[in-house]
């Protein structure tokens, strides 16, 4: 099975940002040197092709940090190593993400390829049927109109989609999606590897290596079928805590 990196932003804040998705400069630029040279690096489109041989690996970002252009790419050019960039539209010209004029100076880039990422990094399984199209449609129309470019990839804000979702992105034009960890790893919840703060050379040469995978899908699973048990159950407990007391019907 081949290895999905993703990352977010490449900085060195003095606290950790929300889960952890910071990562330092000269982390990052470890993690490139020692992928540069054990492992084939491709894009990320390549990965769709069943090919047998070595195990592949290509690099995504998720979100649009401005970092990713002036901090990741020097180093992706030092290395000469692709990725892809999954830009939350809704995100763009605001705050430290990337303006619409550094989109599409990235669109340009032989090693960058542009994805979408939602409007609003939302969660899209808590999202209406209406609400998950129009933000699948209308990221992908925004960013068609920053690059002048066909985007056809994207990524599922948190890794997060269900079956429905995973029609929903077909039927939207999507080539193909990506979750972390979440799906059934088919063409539109294939699954990444996500990296952070806490990622030192052995974890991450874990991670890529495909160690980690038995692992976190199994945990995956223990956690689904909780959540599973739990539904089952709520109505049953919500019902019997609004009975009286001495009530003879019985719940079971």
């Amino acid at each position: 099975m081949n290895s999905i990196l993703v990352y977010h932003t490449i900085s060195s804040p003095a606290k950790a940002l929300p889960g952890d998705i910071d990562i330092s400069p000269e982390r990052f630029e470890q993690q490139l040197q020692w992928l540069s040279r054990w492992c084939k690096v491709v894009r990320l489109t390549h990965t769709l092709r069943p090919t047998p041989g070595s195990r592949k690996v290509a690099i995504t970002f998720d979100d649009g940090f401005r970092d990713n252009l002036t901090v990741a790419l020097p180093l992706l050019e030092r290395f000469k190593l692709p990725m892809t960039l999954f830009v939350t539209a809704g995100f763009v010209g605001t705050g430290l993400y990337l303006s619409r004029e550094e989109v599409h100076e990235l669109s340009k880039h032989p090693l960058i390829t542009i994805g979408a990422h939602g409007l609003l990094h939302r969660h899209f399984t808590k999202m209406t049927r209406a609400e998950a199209k129009f933000e699948l449609k209308h990221s992908r129309k925004m960013l068609e109109e920053m690059t002048g470019k066909t985007v056809d990839l994207m990524a599922w804000p948190y890794g997060e989609c269900n079956d429905e979702l995973e029609q929903l992105s077909e039927e939207a034009g999507y080539r193909a999606s990506w979750s972390v960890w979440r799906g059934h790893n088919t063409r539109h919840s294939l699954f990444r590897v996500p990296l952070g703060r806490n990622d030192n050379m052995p974890r991450f040469i874990a991670k890529v290596s495909g160690a980690y995978f038995p692992v976190k899908t199994l945990e995956n699973k223990i956690a689904d079928l909780r959540l599973k048990i739990a539904d089952r159950r709520r109505p049953a407990n919500v019902l019997s805590q609004a009975l009286p007391k001495n009530s003879e019907i019985s719940i079971q």
